[in-house]
Formats: structure tokens, sequence, C-alpha cells
């Protein structure tokens, strides 16, 4: 059955039905976006090497048996010379072909949802259509759906829901290019849920990012800045080592990767390179930083034992769990 409501100038449409309901992981914008070094606010991402060198990374993690195996099977598809050794080069190239892949990805998940939410054909979804489909997949009745998006009183949402919604509306005012009337086009959307896609969005996550790590202001962002802990006390010694660790981390990571002019400062065009997966360079930097990390012998060359030896950097274990959840604020 299909029910029209006039909750705005344009009537829009969805289909009743169980079976049609997207579930809130299909709605919701990505704040983890695979293949991109950080998180809206200033988070590195901590999956970033697993999900360029391993791709579906979440299903071998927990068989030690199937990640060896797996392991193996990649390294002889990135060994192109079959020299059973893995030069910089031949880890460009995969690298670049896995964020290819995640850009597929992320376009064909797109277009399913997009039409989903635009049944008839449009080629527009306004914000209050979203709204209806992000209460139905919390199991809100179809028709308070439809009067909450009249009245916002028919529904209690509880603060944390009602919080995301106010992130996700100013993320949909961001995707909104001109005429800004608060509906998405299909690439309006993907720029919604996939910001990376979209050298706007991209830029609003700059913004984001800085505005998220700088302390004075000066939109310019010191190593000092870009390493600081989150406010909060912190008890015990290993919990003190793993903050020093984490310090050191990001401190490297700013003085390889962010800080480019080698200054002790990034400024925004800094930060949007670093982030920015389109950016040639990141296949080149990401390939150089594996084999700085995993290259025993220092020959420039991975082996499949090197990696074998520390394909801890691929996957999970507990103590990278545990310091990532420690800062899951930051």
């Amino acid at each position: 059955m299909i029910y029209v409501s006039k909750v705005y100038s344009k009537p829009f449409k969805f289909v009743k039905g169980e079976s049609d309901k997207l579930t809130l992981d299909k709605l919701k914008p990505q704040d983890h976006i695979d293949a991109l070094k950080m998180e809206h606010d200033g988070h590195i991402n901590k999956e970033y090497h697993k999900e360029l060198f391993l791709g579906d990374h979440e299903e071998i993690e927990s068989d030690s048996k199937s990640a060896d195996a797996k392991m193996k099977d990649i390294f002889k598809k990135v060994d192109l010379d079959t020299d059973g050794s893995l030069s910089e080069l031949e880890m460009e190239d995969w690298i670049k072909q896995k964020m290819q892949e995640h850009f597929d990805e992320a376009i064909t998940e797109n277009e399913q949802i997009f039409k989903h939410l635009d049944p008839d054909g449009n080629g527009k979804v306004h914000w209050k259509e979203y709204y209806v489909h992000f209460l139905l997949a919390m199991d809100v009745p179809e028709e308070k759906a439809r009067k909450h998006v009249i009245d916002y009183d028919i529904v209690e949402l509880d603060s944390d829901d009602k919080e995301d919604l106010i992130r996700y509306k100013f993320r949909w005012a961001d995707a909104d290019e001109e005429p800004e009337d608060n509906e998405l086009t299909k690439e309006e959307f993907l720029s919604f849920r996939h910001p990376e896609q979209s050298p706007k969005s991209l830029n609003n996550m700059v913004f984001s990012i800085i505005n998220a790590l700088d302390k004075n202001g000066d939109n310019i962002l010191t190593v000092q800045e870009f390493a600081a802990l989150p406010p909060g006390e912190v008890e015990g010694e290993d919990q003190k080592d793993l903050d020093r660790q984490w310090q050191k981390e990001r401190e490297n990571e700013f003085h390889i990767a962010v800080d480019i002019d080698r200054d002790g400062k990034a400024t925004k065009e800094e930060v949007h390179k670093y982030i920015d997966p389109r950016n040639p360079i990141q296949a080149k930097m990401e390939a150089k930083s594996l084999i700085s990390l995993i290259d025993v012998n220092k020959d420039n060359k991975l082996s499949i034992g090197e990696i074998m030896d520390r394909k801890d950097i691929f996957l999970s274990s507990k103590l990278a769990d545990f310091a990532r959840n420690v800062h899951d604020e930051f």
C-alpha cells in the first residue's frame, strides 16, 4: 500500500510493509568510513591498514587459521612478479585497487538505499522522507511515524537518538547543494552517507576535524594538539602506558603523514591532503608506511615471513582494541 503525506510542498511516498523497512545501519550516515584515515571527530582510523590490505576483514578476524590463509592468499595476489616478495610499487598498486573497491561498494550500496527511499523515482529524497524511514527502523508504528514529522511531540525519542538526528540534519544540510531545498539527489545522498565522495563534504569534514582538535582557535594543528589526550582521569600504570603509546603513535603520524612541509604545523590544506583518499599520494604513503612497519631486514621489500610475523598490524589484537575503546570519545 502507498501512503501520501503532504508534510511539505511536494508529497512524498513510501511503501508499507515489514520487508520494505531499512535497518538503522543502512540509514545512518557513516562516522567510520572504510579506507579513510580519520573519523569526523579527529580519531585516527585504527582499521585503516587492514581495510586497505584485507578488504572485508571482519569475517576472518575471529578465526586465526582463516586469517593466516587469507594473508597468504593476498600475498600471492599482490606479488605480481612472483619473486616471493612485495615491492613498494606492488603494494601501492594493490592499495589503489582496494581503495577503488571501497568507493565502488559505497556507490552500489547508495544506489540501493536511495532507490528504497525514492519509490516514486523522482530523483530526490526529502529530509522528512528520510526521517520517517529512520523512525520505522526504530520500530515506531508507521502511522505514528508519519504524524511525527508534522508534530514532533508524537514520538518520544531518547536523548541519544535526538542527538544523532540533530547531527544527521547538519550533515544533510552540508550535502544539500544548490538549490538548497532540503531534498537530496542520489549524488547528494552519497555525500551525506560518504563525505569522502564529495569535495564539499570532504572540506566540511576537514573543518570538523580541526574544530575537534584545535585548542587555541587558530585553525592550525600543532603536534601537541593532534596528540592531546581527551579530558578525564587516568587510573593505573597500565592505562598510563597505553596513553603514552597512543600519544607516540599520534605524534609519529603527524610528523610522517600530516605535516607535509615539516614546519611543525598542519594547515587545513595539509589535513585535507592527509584524509583525501583520492589523493594519489595516499597509496604511495600507505605502501611506504607498511614497509617501514614490517620490513625487518631493511631491503625495502616484504617477505611472507615478515608479514606473518607482523600480522597484528592487519588483525585486531586485544591491546589495540582496548586502547581504541579507551579513547573512543576523542
